[in-house]
């Protein structure tokens, strides 16, 4: 309801009497609740009314329960310092949100949860949205899945940088949002932390006065050309389909890895995994190399020159075979390319150099 309807819904939901919210947000009230708007006499001007449901609604006994009373509290408290104006002329949107109403993300982050799903929101309004309606709703269902793990920032400071990205103009940031948030169930979460460390990447860049907006592109698509083939790099030595996360135009190129090179859990195959994804760092700098980048500039959450574990040293194979940091790595890539100098940097310290 929230993501559909913004302020309207949230002023709709923090003005109403009890009753109303429960016609309106109970299974069968939502589908039979015909109109909205003032309240008559009887009421303050606080409130809001539904005209009288129909028989429908008197069917609420088994098949058509009320809200829960823990989810209307959640919804209610998290609402309550929320202000907007309520311009709705019927209750179909309200109604055909509620079949899609997830209380999660209030339930987990209160008022945050409830100014998150209206920022985001924000980015559909206006000729100059950055997203789509349906791209808001899968942003925000997003935040919803990524709000429940451990890892990550809160989803308010994601929305800080996606809004402080937004008005500064940042071209490629909706290609961004839309690839942090293209998979379902669990991937969703890994999407959304590299969505997470590329806008606060990207907002620390802006905070820099050697970088003006103008010169900023996230998501920069670049292919691999057969061209680039050498005796010593093969097609396999490149991602066919790769992005810089942030070009600066006349600057580096920054590919930013929310995550460090140490496996979190024993599992099987985890060291294995550990392995193939630094080799698919080392294909994707590979192509920035050949694509012409001469500066890339690595962020990553661990120190370059940190030794990665035995194990993961002994899964290693190809080229990497022998890399014991990130460091050998961009080594290698340096060696590969005339001219590329290939840095890599700590999140605090994008922001200061």
């Amino acid at each position: 309801m929230l993501a559909r309807n913004g302020d309207d819904a949230a002023d709709f939901a923090g003005r109403t009497d009890s009753d109303t919210f429960d016609a309106v947000v109970s299974p069968c009230g939502a589908r039979g609740a015909p109109s909205l708007g003032r309240a008559g006499s009887l009421r303050t001007d606080r409130y809001h009314s539904v005209a009288t449901p129909p028989s429908t609604l008197a069917q609420s006994g088994g098949s058509c329960p009320d809200l829960p009373d823990d989810v209307e509290d959640d919804l209610q408290n998290a609402l309550v310092n929320v202000d907007g104006d309520l311009d709705a002329d019927s209750v179909d949107d309200v109604r055909r949100s509620i079949n899609e109403l997830d209380t999660n993300l209030i339930e987990s982050e209160g008022t945050d949860g409830v100014s998150v799903t209206n920022d985001a929101t924000d980015l559909s309004d206006g000729s100059d949205s950055v997203l789509t309606d349906g791209e808001v709703d899968d942003l925000v269902r997003a935040y919803d899945t990524y709000s429940d793990k451990s890892y990550g920032r809160d989803v308010r400071d994601i929305q800080d940088d996606i809004d402080d990205l937004d008005q500064n103009d940042v071209d490629g940031l909706d290609d961004a949002i839309n690839r942090g948030t293209s998979s379902f169930g669990d991937d969703i979460s890994s999407n959304m932390k590299g969505l997470d460390g590329e806008v606060e990447v990207n907002s620390d860049l802006l905070d820099r006065d050697d970088i003006d907006a103008n010169d900023l592109e996230m998501d920069k698509q670049i292919r691999e050309d057969s061209s680039w083939e050498t005796d010593s790099l093969q097609s396999s030595d490149y991602n066919s389909n790769t992005d810089i996360d942030s070009d600066i135009d006349g600057g580096p190129a920054y590919e930013v890895k929310n995550l460090d090179y140490e496996p979190f859990a024993e599992f099987p195959r985890a060291y294995e995994e550990t392995a193939d994804s630094l080799d698919d760092l080392r294909t994707k700098l590979n192509t920035f190399g050949a694509s012409g980048q001469d500066e890339i500039v690595v962020v990553v959450r661990q120190d370059a020159d940190t030794a990665f574990a035995p194990e993961v040293q002994r899964s290693l194979s190809g080229q990497l075979s022998g890399a014991e940091s990130l460091r050998d790595l961009g080594d290698q890539v340096e060696s590969n390319f005339d001219g590329v100098e290939v840095t890599f940097k700590r999140f605090n310290e994008v922001e200061t150099s």
